[in-house]
């Protein structure tokens, strides 16, 4: 009986120690608030480019000439997206072969993902013949804070040496209000208009 009690308490000492870890890694995701120099939320600057509308109506900075690194991982280029001049996404491009190098670089910055939604062969299983009729798998994994959320996408053809499949990876980080924010933007009335 007296054992039983200790591992109990051992086992609760452990997950209470997780949990703690991971609340503090995504503390340092949050105190991020975005990629490098560029944080969520922040006004329009001129200097990292010009916007351009894309075909939802936002705006939309192309950096395809940056040196930044994650780690030893080669930033490809990085998109801004503005909505009402607010930064309110950002896509993080990196070169696909870095796939095992970014996510462990993730988990080890920021701890495990809060949420996998992922759609590869091991979640293929799961599901039905007509839900797998996509061409390419996706690992798909989220870390959300109470500001914004980061997500990491790498997408894969699923039959290896497949000449068509094109293979992406990136980071993409959002503020939860996104969706909201995408609608107001593209409202055509409103009340001023009467």
């Amino acid at each position: 009986m007296k054992q039983n009690h200790i591992r109990f308490s051992i086992l609760t000492a452990c997950i209470l120690v997780t949990s703690i870890l991971q609340a503090q890694s995504l503390k340092n995701l949050e105190s991020n608030k975005g990629f490098k120099i560029y944080k969520l939320g922040t006004k329009s600057n001129p200097g990292y480019g010009m916007k351009k509308k894309d075909e939802e109506g936002i705006d939309k900075v192309y950096i395809d000439y940056t040196k930044d690194k994650i780690g030893e991982i080669a930033v490809k280029a990085i998109e801004l997206y503005y909505l009402k001049d607010t930064l309110a996404k950002i896509f993080v491009r990196v070169s696909p072969e870095n796939y095992i190098r970014l996510i462990e670089a993730c988990k080890s910055s920021f701890g495990p993902p809060t949420a996998d939604i992922s759609d590869n062969e091991a979640t293929a299983k799961a599901k039905p013949a007509a839900a797998n009729s996509n061409v390419n798998y996706k690992d798909q994994y989220i870390w959300k804070t109470p500001q914004f959320s980061m997500e990491y996408v790498y997408s894969y053809p699923k039959i290896s040496g497949d000449v068509y499949g094109a293979k992406e990876l990136y980071l993409v980080y959002t503020l939860n209000d996104y969706s909201s924010r995408l609608k107001r933007v593209n409202k055509k009335y409103s009340s001023k208009d009467f």
